[in-house]
């Protein structure tokens, strides 16, 4: 009789294995959509682009955190030609408001206005009207239910959503300080995972908070004699 072998090797895979292996499938992920997300941008002469491609690497993003099967062109492709048109409407004034506060800032810094007290109020006046304007214009591209509002309601909503979560805001823009600057120090690394690993932090910190809060929203309007 032969005597029945168990099979070598481990009985299951250890777990420290398994968590190695999703961290690099994220990765390669996000490689994978920060590539399109730069030919999409520049496919939309980047002005055009950004906003449509931004909001593509989300949905592409969100996709996989609810362990959907990605194709990352195809999926990132439809989203841009459907969002080109939306998503640059409610993104770009955003964004305007963004270059303009940067280049304020600018010139604050470099000393071209005068006097110490004005330099202090528009730096101020700078620092939050770009911070405000990037979270809101997070909250954009991260929430595709915000996005389906109405173009108002979407900017009144994107407008609001900073102040009524400060936290999230907060951790959104020290994340994101940190990763420009870690990314003006390693410049591949801004060209190989920037843009979509910045999508990434904040489809992490906003999209499930937003939707929960609008899903409260309606409740509440509900509720309503």
């Amino acid at each position: 009789m032969n005597a029945s072998r168990s099979p070598s090797g481990p009985a299951q895979v250890p777990s420290w294995v398994l968590r190695g292996n999703e961290m690099i499938e994220r990765v390669v992920l996000v490689l994978r959509i920060n590539l399109v997300w730069i030919a999409l941008t520049l496919l939309g002469l980047v002005v055009l682009g950004v906003a449509p491609a931004s909001v593509a690497a989300a949905d592409a993003l969100l996709a996989a955190r609810e362990g959907r099967r990605v194709r990352v062109l195809a999926s990132m492709w439809s989203t841009y030609r459907r969002q080109l048109a939306p998503a640059t409407i409610r993104v770009l004034p955003l964004m305007a408001v963004q270059a303009g506060a940067t280049s304020m800032l600018w010139l604050v810094i470099g000393g071209a206005v005068p006097s110490a007290p004005l330099a202090v109020a528009l730096g101020t006046v700078a620092a939050i009207s770009g911070a405000w304007a990037t979270v809101s214009a997070a909250a954009i591209v991260a929430t595709p239910r915000l996005r389906r509002q109405d173009v108002l309601v979407t900017w009144r909503l994107a407008l609001l959503l900073p102040g009524v979560l400060p936290a999230r805001a907060v951790g959104l823009l020290l994340g994101l300080l940190v990763w420009a600057m870690l990314c003006a120090l390693l410049w591949p690394l801004a060209i190989l995972v920037g843009a979509a690993a910045a999508i990434d932090l904040a489809t992490g910190l906003l999209t499930r908070r937003i939707e929960h809060l609008l899903q409260e929203i309606d409740a509440a309007g509900q509720e309503r004699p």
